[in-house]
């Protein structure tokens, strides 16, 4: 009979449904409809129902529920179906009741308070079965269930739980539950509100570390909002933090806790001083960086330090004192792509716009090591971030930054700005910019490398920051030191349709530095072109007048680099200075601010320009207004300390060594060929080189040519730094002549152990090895004589760079500038002390090549 019960206490119904058998179900309730509820004997009370449950047989529990079985009976231990589920982890059958949404089986209701049990075992199989349940994927994301979980009070449950006393094991299930929905802003909400984050920073103390590791993870995905991280701050949750690092040598437990700090620190320098200026934090992250050789742990150290850094100077200072770097650099040797980003990314956040962590990196040769990667990685993202790097580690010092662009090579930078990347672009941009400037230019290897129809193509990019550096980069490719022009990449830029890119971006672009840097490099552009020039007045969109109309702006580096471009199209150049004077002019007053100015940049770049505009400047003399800006140029020279300011106030002395008549003389006469060869022994390339080309052009002056030699036979280094540096640009036969006799008069001989200037040296070295005759070209002075006026394919000064990207929110490491002596404007300047010839045209002293040299 069927309702017979065997030994077990079960009767034949009972078998038929745990075991799915569903002809004999449908048998024994069509010949007996009782049995349906027909319990066992064997102390649980199952019903048929409860048994098909126990069984896990989807369709015998569906069969059972067509022929009318009671869904919400329970057994004698209080367990329903979602219970016997949970116990048995039945995750089908409970999707099975979750989707057929019986109001008498409320699975996450009872799955709920099943989790909150007193019991350890009926708690974690809840969580197991919750946890399964929403967990996602990674092709789909978060599971569709949370929104059930959520709306029936999942997370103060989950909470609930973390404060109860069951064991440790049997909450591990419901933390990864919430772990599952926890990207949800709501959840995270509830999380908050339901007093979780106390509640899972004391859990960081206990002894069993997956319970840490789940809960620093939580608290890490509440850390990703600025609220929650405040509120884990406040409940001394950064301290747990860091003595789990100093207590826990678990991998998968740093991890997390590692990157909990880093989104702390991420959300602002409030936050980073909270991580990294907490007793212990960086010894404790550099020792483990330095014992620690799991590859997850590297990675999130590293992850962790570059947040904890970025553009925060005291936490970058400690974590360079710490000796960070060279654990930074290990990580980078290993062999996986992401590993290598993450650690030259640490590098780049710790060096970004710290002077001192730079130095520090460069006298550890980090850039060496860099380079090296860069040359052997094949992966682009790799090459990408080891690039930011490089140029993070440069900061603001040119001679590095031309160091590190070398030693890139022309070649790599045409192919970054040829790349998809934009951060390569710019990278390539500013490299090629780089090697464009100085007195030994890569003028023409980057013409022969095809670098100027890329950066054409870049002119068009979306991102500002980029087009920013593109013309600064295309204005330095077409002008050297002393504004001496490079024909043939002049040339390029017009046949590629740069002229009408560049005009349009004066015109139309919406940021005003970088309408300002395209006016001036139109004007770079077209310098001693008359094509270009006569290309440009074509185009009916420009006019002097959207010049002028900068002069007005309220950014003085707008106005700065306004005056500059006029000063650049009126360069020796009555025509256009004709031209900018009928259509309005310069007053006098736009240029005293900066003159003025304690900014020693604003006054050097303003001279230049009072001189060269002197003649167009109706409210002042000229002779007064020229002799202002020579003046300013050559006490420069001589107070300031600054290396980018002597650079560029020498270059300004070398343009207007070869502009109208008077000029050369006016400077001439108030020693600027005493400062110039003080210069000549400067430890930066930049400066000697400057210096050294300025003076080639004033030796074409008598005066200026007896003082020169005078100071050469004195000292014959002087001569051999000269030599080297105006290779490529004039100097006076008459010069070189009596250079020649005094060799044979006789010299004091060149010092042993003296400090090669004109040596390359080691990126990241100072030069110093001595000097001595064998180690200088001995040909070089006699070769000097034979030389022809060549076309000087060096750049222009770097200063501009530097002021434009940083007024223009670039992403370039900038340090403020030095300042001198400013100009009193209660001190006048004796005009009377200074020679210049007002009337004479503004015609070049020398002759003009066929490259448009002076």
């Amino acid at each position: 009979m069927a309702d017979e019960f065997d030994a077990s206490g079960w009767a034949q119904i009972h078998q038929a449904a745990n075991r799915g058998y569903l002809k004999s179900i449908q048998f024994f309730v069509k010949d007996d409809p009782s049995l349906l509820e027909l319990e066992t004997t064997d102390g649980k009370n199952l019903t048929p129902f409860l048994c098909a449950v126990d069984g896990g047989k989807i369709e015998a529990v569906h069969q059972m529920i067509e022929l009318g079985s009671k869904i919400d009976a329970i057994n004698s231990q209080n367990h329903g179906a979602v219970e016997m589920c949970a116990l048995k982890s039945y995750i089908d059958l409970l999707n099975y009741f979750i989707e057929k949404d019986f109001e008498k089986i409320p699975v996450w209701k009872n799955l709920l308070r099943f989790v909150t049990s007193e019991s350890d075992e009926e708690a974690e199989a809840a969580g197991k079965s919750l946890r399964t349940l929403t967990q996602g994927s990674q092709a789909d994301g978060i599971n569709p269930n949370w929104k059930s979980f959520y709306d029936h009070g999942g997370v103060p449950v989950i909470i609930k739980v973390a404060k109860s006393s069951i064991g440790e094991e049997a909450k591990i299930p419901a933390f990864q539950t919430l772990l599952n929905i926890i990207e949800r802003e709501e959840v995270k909400e509830q999380v908050l509100s339901s007093g979780g984050i106390p509640t899972f920073i004391k859990l960081l103390k206990s002894t069993n570390h997956f319970l840490i590791q789940l809960s620093a993870e939580i608290l890490k995905e509440m850390a990703t909002v600025t609220d929650y991280a405040e509120a884990i701050s406040q409940n001394n949750g950064i301290q747990s933090l860091i003595k789990v690092l100093q207590t826990i040598h678990n991998p998968e437990v740093l991890v997390q806790v590692l990157d909990c700090l880093g989104n702390i620190a991420e959300h602002d320098k409030k936050y980073q001083d909270l991580v990294g200026q907490q007793q212990g934090c960086v010894q404790t992250i550099v020792q483990l960086l330095e014992y620690e050789k799991d590859k997850d742990f590297l990675n999130s150290a590293c992850r962790t330090v570059g947040k904890v850094c970025y553009n925060n100077e005291t936490n970058q200072n400690s974590f360079v004192d710490a000796s960070a770097i060279p654990h930074v650099l290990a990580v980078t040797r290993l062999r996986n792509k992401d590993i290598q980003v993450t650690a030259v990314e640490c590098i780049r956040k710790v060096a970004a716009n710290n002077p001192y962590s730079q130095k520090q990196m460069q006298t550890d040769q980090v850039q060496e090591l860099l380079l090296k990667l860069l040359g052997t990685t094949r992966s682009e993202v790799v090459k990408e971030k080891t690039a930011l790097a490089l140029w993070a580690i440069a900061g603001r010092e040119f001679d590095v930054k031309r160091l590190i662009a070398e030693r890139m090579g022309v070649g790599t930078l045409v192919e970054f700005i040829n790349s998809m990347s934009e951060d390569l672009n710019f990278i390539g941009s500013e490299g090629l910019g780089v090697l464009a400037q100085g007195p030994l230019s890569y003028h023409s290897d980057i013409a022969n490398a095809n670098g100027i129809a890329p950066l054409g193509r870049l002119i068009r990019s979306e991102k500002e920051y980029i087009v920013l550096s593109v013309i600064c980069a295309i204005r330095f490719l077409c002008l050297g030191v002393g504004y001496v022009p490079h024909k043939k990449n002049q040339n390029t830029i017009m046949t590629i349709r740069g002229i009408k890119l560049i005009v349009a971006l004066m015109v139309h672009s919406r940021n005003q530095m970088i309408q300002v840097e395209a006016a001036l490099t139109l004007a770079s552009v077209s310098l001693g072109n008359q094509a270009i020039l006569d290309d440009i007045h074509s185009n009916i969109d420009f006019s002097y007048v959207r010049i002028l109309k900068m002069m007005y702006s309220m950014d003085p580096d707008v106005r700065l680099l306004a005056g500059l471009a006029l000063a650049t199209f009126a360069y020796n150049n009555v025509n256009q200075q004709k031209e900018i004077a009928d259509q309005g002019g310069v007053r006098f007053n736009c240029f005293c601010p900066f003159l003025q100015s304690e900014d020693e940049y604003y006054r050097c770049l303003a001279a230049f320009q009072v001189v060269v505009l002197a003649r167009i400047i109706p409210d002042e003399e000229q002779a007064l207004s020229s002799a202002a800006g020579i003046k300013l140029l050559v006490d420069l020279l001589q107070d300031s300390s600054n290396n980018e300011t002597l650079s560029l106030a020498a270059d300004c002395i070398a343009r207007l060594a070869h502009t109208r008549a008077g000029v050369p003389a006016a400077m001439i006469s108030i020693n600027v060929i005493e400062h110039l060869c003080k210069l000549l022994v400067s430890t930066a390339e930049q400066v000697r080189g400057s210096a050294a080309i300025a003076l080639g052009y004033l030796s074409y002056n008598h005066t200026g040519e007896r003082q020169l030699l005078n100071k050469c036979r004195t000292d014959p280094y002087l001569m051999r730094i000269l030599l080297h540096y105006t290779k490529r640009s004039k100097i006076s036969p008459c010069f070189l002549e009596a250079w020649q006799h005094y060799k044979k008069v006789g010299l004091p001989p060149i010092p042993e152990g003296r400090t090669n200037l004109i040596g390359n040296h080691p990126l990241g070295m100072d030069g110093n090895r001595p000097v001595t005759f064998l180690s200088i070209d001995p040909e070089g002075e006699t070769g000097s004589n034979t030389r022809s006026s060549t076309s000087n394919i060096g750049g222009e000064d770097g200063r501009i760079t530097g002021r434009s990207s940083r007024a223009s929110g670039s992403r370039q490491a900038t340090t403020p500038r030095q300042s001198g002596t400013p100009l009193n404007a209660t001190t006048p300047l004796n005009a009377s002390q200074i020679s210049l010839d007002s009337q004479h045209s503004s015609r070049s002293l020398l002759p003009v090549t066929a490259e448009g040299n002076a």
